[in-house]
């Protein structure tokens, strides 16, 4: 029912839009405000509500989703690019020129960041070894993980072990 009244008010409005994977409903970019806000009213009536997505919030998404991959370990063998474009419904290109205009850092930095300090809170445990790790955060191997530590830290992995220990 609902579906039906969005689309009917979408269609009597002249405004097109495009229905996610997930279910969510894409509307165009230059929407105008005017415009929305007299669709919102329309909708409210039926318990619909539009809910804005404006680039801020897009790149907040990018930044949380990426978390809680490396985070819940959902990492492994995958495409960054593949999975932010399934889950965000953007072309990862899209995604990563905004990204990198609105922080001055590109996706994969963001990405390799994230798994650092991950990294960093593995090692301190000291039971897993360093295969294991690079090997669940997705780095083709130990030296690659060594190399992505240094790169980000200034400290090989056994400087940093030194330094958090004093």
């Amino acid at each position: 029912m609902v579906s039906e009244v969005f689309r009917r008010t979408m269609v009597a409005a002249g405004v097109d839009f495009e229905i996610l994977k997930d279910g969510t409903i894409k509307l165009p970019e230059d929407l105008s405000k005017v415009k929305l806000e007299s669709i919102s009213k329309e909708l409210k009536d039926f318990g619909v509500k539009i809910q804005t997505n404006d680039n801020k919030d897009l790149v907040e998404e990018i930044k949380i989703y990426i978390k809680k991959m490396v985070y819940d370990g959902n990492i492994r063998n995958v495409k960054i690019s593949e999975l932010l474009s399934n889950k965000l419904g953007f072309s990862y290109p899209y995604l990563s020129n905004l990204f990198s205009s609105k922080t001055f850092t590109s996706i994969e930095n963001f990405y390799i960041l994230v798994r650092i300090e991950k990294v960093k809170e593995l090692v301190l445990l000291e039971n897993a070894s360093l295969s294991e790790i690079a090997h669940d955060l997705n780095f083709s191997s130990v030296p690659h993980l060594s190399n992505q530590f240094k790169k980000v830290t200034g400290l090989t992995i056994t400087q940093y072990l030194k330094f958090r220990k004093k």
